[in-house]
């Protein structure tokens, strides 16, 4: 058996639009929403739908990338390090996208 306790209160017609708001733009309950910032947790907005679509897309970019970089070292028909420099900048810059709108990132 849980131990729930269920917790009345009263707030203004502008603050519930506001907790429903929030709520909904972070895809959790309005409970859900309330427990997070009581545990001291700000709950995020979840991401636009096209976030995840374009992230997968630039690890796929990175994937190719890489592949490219390991042939350019065995071959040497190209420039290698030149690879690996803007391979570490793309790596970057998928890294603070995904800290910036998720709060996570993905290091496969």
């Amino acid at each position: 058996m849980t131990d729930k306790r269920k917790f009345d209160i009263r707030i203004s017609q502008r603050d519930f639009k506001l907790l429903e708001r929030n709520a909904r733009r972070c895809q959790v309950s309005k409970s859900e929403y309330m427990r997070r910032l009581l545990n001291r947790c700000v709950p995020r907005e979840a991401p636009p739908l096209d976030y995840y679509g374009m992230m997968n897309e630039l690890r796929v970019i990175r994937e190719d990338m890489d592949a490219l970089a390991q042939m350019a070292a065995a071959t040497g028909l190209m420039d290698a390090d030149a690879i690996n420099v803007q391979l570490c900048r793309l790596r970057k810059t998928s890294e603070k996208i995904g800290l910036a709108v998720a709060g996570e990132y993905d290091k496969e």
